[in-house]
């Protein structure tokens, strides 16, 4: 059988068939059309495409599934990928498709949806897809465009600005926090309502419309974090470097010599990024943690351990008085700080802490659970329960000394942020004078030192900070007595 000339298909047509069959292909063939430099591939660009091809291909069945995060270093590509390439990707497979891109800052979002626009509107894509997508050019602006062939709409929003009057089939919301405000409780709970509360609900459907978060991490509640601890998703977490972060597992045959990216994040880039950015910042962005492993400014590795038969003959005659530090607050939200308890002793220079507890308790559970502690945790008629006099610290105190006969004190108010005492306590910590007896609450402890100032919470770091204040203060009140006398 003879073929015609005119059966052969164009160039055009064999790279449309191409695109619309693989997001990666049309990612490889449609990037210089809204970037100058020339693609460098890599496995994860790849792996991350195919991906979101399996999102929109379930959402094209009806298929229910788990929103999506994907956390990689910055540099790579993410934002070609998923926010400025993906929403042009979808209209070639569905034109009636509406698409939400936000960001922490509008002019990130608008900068994201004008490259989906290049790309759309560019000789290149003309010709392999005429006639596709007609935008409709008295309902475009910077933050929104339509079309004329089946009605889709993409539009962009930013964190903490007004819900669209729109529901959406993809949401995609690519670094809603800022690197800089990423301490802020008031910038992560921003970020954090507006996903979880405004964003949540524009969805189409409940069940197929995905929501696709992409960041670094960069704080134990950042929205990463939130999502993790309260519902299922579908985690990508790529880092710069071949760690335990990795997930799936399946995602660890994407490294190369232990790297994500061995051409753009090589040994040595990645070391220099290390030293400009410092070890916290490093840890969030490129090894997606909140806190470098070892420890930030209170190091796990500082923390020794001993047993309790240990204990007991390193003090043996020695006399072991326990006092106990408290930082109080009253609830039962998980989500608001607990009231922490710590039980300690300072023998021969040394820290002993017996004892880490902290518990979301209403007022009247945590009078009970207070006295309780102590008694479980060596208390004697010489030991004393110092709290900080905050605003719960101070009925509790007035409770505790009306109830019961603890020796209750108020401790100094801090005149300091608590970032700058726990710089004054970690050469005390540094010297390995805190010695943890063995106990089921040491991993969580070390955790939380380890993790500040990034950590969900800080009340058991807290309680470390204004037990060792206290025994650096002592000297000094020596001095003085001794000049007195004098």
């Amino acid at each position: 059988m003879s073929v015609k000339l005119n059966d052969i298909p164009s160039e055009d047509a064999i790279l449309r068939d191409l695109c619309n069959r693989s997001f990666y292909r049309f990612f490889c063939e449609f990037w210089e059309t809204i970037e100058a430099a020339p693609l460098i591939p890599s496995p994860h660009i790849k792996y991350i495409c195919n991906e979101l091809q399996v999102a929109y291909e379930k959402w094209e069945r009806g298929e229910s599934q788990d929103d999506i995060i994907i956390n990689v270093p910055p540099g790579s590509s993410k934002s070609t990928v998923i926010s400025q390439l993906y929403p042009a990707w979808l209209w070639v497979k569905d034109s009636s498709i509406f698409t939400l891109c936000t960001s922490y800052k509008a002019k990130l979002s608008t900068k994201n949806i004008s490259r989906t626009k290049d790309c759309l509107t560019s000789k290149k894509f003309k010709s392999v897809f005429p006639n596709l997508i007609q935008l409709r050019d008295n309902d475009n602006s910077k933050t929104r465009f339509k079309n004329n062939n089946k009605g889709g709409e993409i539009e962009v929003s930013s964190t903490g600005g007004e819900a669209t009057g729109n529901h959406y089939h993809f949401i995609i919301i690519d670094d809603p926090l800022s690197v800089k405000l990423a301490a802020s409780e008031v910038a992560r709970e921003t970020a954090n309502d507006y996903i979880n509360t405004s964003l949540a609900s524009r969805k189409k459907n409940f069940d197929t419309t995905v929501t696709i978060l992409v960041m670094q991490r960069l704080h134990e509640e950042d929205p990463t974090g939130v999502w993790l601890s309260t519902k299922e998703v579908n985690h990508i977490c790529l880092p710069a470097e071949l760690t335990d972060n990795v997930k799936p597992v399946a995602a660890r045959a994407l490294y190369v010599d232990g790297l994500l990216d061995p051409v753009r994040k090589s040994n040595k880039v990645l070391k220099s990024t290390k030293v400009s950015l410092g070890s916290y910042a490093y840890a969030g962005q490129f090894l997606q943690q909140p806190a470098p492993s070892e420890g930030g400014l209170l190091k796990k590795h500082w923390f020794q351990k001993a047993t309790w038969q240990q204990f007991q003959e390193l003090t043996r005659g020695q006399k072991v008085v326990w006092e106990f530090d408290a930082d109080t607050a009253y609830t039962k939200n998980t989500t608001n700080d607990p009231s922490a308890l710590l039980a300690s002793t300072y023998v021969n220079n040394t820290l002993y802490i017996r004892a880490v507890n902290q518990k979301w308790l209403e007022l009247p559970e945590l009078l009970r659970f207070i006295p309780k502690f102590l008694e479980d945790n060596g208390q004697t008629p010489d030991s004393k329960l110092y709290i900080e006099p905050k605003a719960s610290g101070k009925s509790i105190v007035q409770s505790i000394r009306a109830e019961t006969l603890v020796n209750v004190v108020e401790a100094p108010s801090p005149t300091l942020d608590k970032i700058t005492r726990v710089h004054g306590i970690a050469a005390f910590v540094e010297s390995l004078r805190v010695v943890l007896i063995d106990g089921s609450w040491n991993q969580d402890f070390i955790a939380q030192c380890a993790t500040f100032p990034n950590a969900a919470h800080d009340d058991m770091v807290d309680c470390l900070t204004q037990r060792i204040e206290r025994i650096l203060a002592a000297p000094l009140n020596q001095k003085r007595n001794k000049a007195i006398y004098l």
